[in-house]
Formats: C-alpha cells, structure tokens, sequence
C-alpha cells in the first residue's frame, strides 16, 4: 500500500485555492521550483464571466473542459481568434501568445502549466482584454464560428 506524503511543501509542492474578482472558483496545486501545476477553475455564478488576457513566455497551458461551455480568445496581432469548446474539448496554449477566456455558467475546467520555466511568468494583455471583455458569451460563441 502507497505510503501518504506528509510534507509536500518539502517536495516544492504547494496549494492556493481562492475566489477570483469575477467570482470564479479556482483550486490550484502547484510546483514552485517550475512555475508547472494544476488548477481546478468552477464558474458557480449565474452569468458568464471573463478571466484577465495574458501570456506567458515559456510556459504552455493545457485546457481541458469537464462541464459547460468555454470561448478561447487567442491575440494574433491584429486578429483575435475564437475558439468554442464544450465537456471533453481540449485547447494548449502557445508560448508568446496572448489568451483569454470565457466561462458559462456552471462551467468547470482543468488547466495544466507545464514547461522550462523558472521564474513566473505571467505577462498582462491589456490589448486583448479591451478586445474581449465587451463581448458576451453569445457573441464570442458566434465569433467563433
């Protein structure tokens, strides 16, 4: 029988769970020594939320959707590219391009950061949040095509 591991922290393992200001849940398990980690991101509202347009220099994103619905925004200097994806779609991010994302309602996904990367890296896009976050769950389903 596995013998349980007490003292993650030893291991550089650590754990940050908060209530974001869009009212998302999110529970994240990560690796400090690589920046790499899990984060479990629940949408419980009643409205479709946006997260805050970023990009990261080394690390890649893995989205997997488990309920509910998603729009990827992805900022292709000068176009923004939408992607919709519902229960069991899966979506990487790519070093050096900025993303965003909406969350519909009772929306549940799982992100996995991996990657060489030890230093944070998370890089704001302010150009892609004044892009998306005017744009509804509708209407960036429909950009999506």
């Amino acid at each position: 029988m596995p013998k349980k591991i007490d003292n993650v922290e030893d291991y550089g393992i650590c754990v940050n769970h908060e209530i974001m200001d869009n009212g998302q849940l999110r529970f994240r398990l990560s690796c400090s020594h690589d920046n790499t980690g899990y984060i479990r991101c629940e949408n419980p509202g009643d409205t479709p939320e946006w997260e805050n347009s970023h990009s990261h220099k080394e690390l890649c994103e893995v989205v997997i959707v488990q309920t509910g619905l998603v729009v990827m925004a992805e900022y292709r200097d000068p176009e923004v590219v939408f992607t919709a994806m519902c229960e069991g779609d899966i979506f990487k991010t790519t070093p050096g391009i900025a993303h965003n994302e909406i969350l519909a309602p009772g929306t549940v996904i799982h992100t996995v950061k991996y990657g060489s990367c030890s230093n944070a890296d998370w890089i704001p896009c302010p150009e892609l949040d004044e892009r998306t976050k005017g744009l509804t769950l509708e209407e960036a389903v429909e950009l999506a095509g």
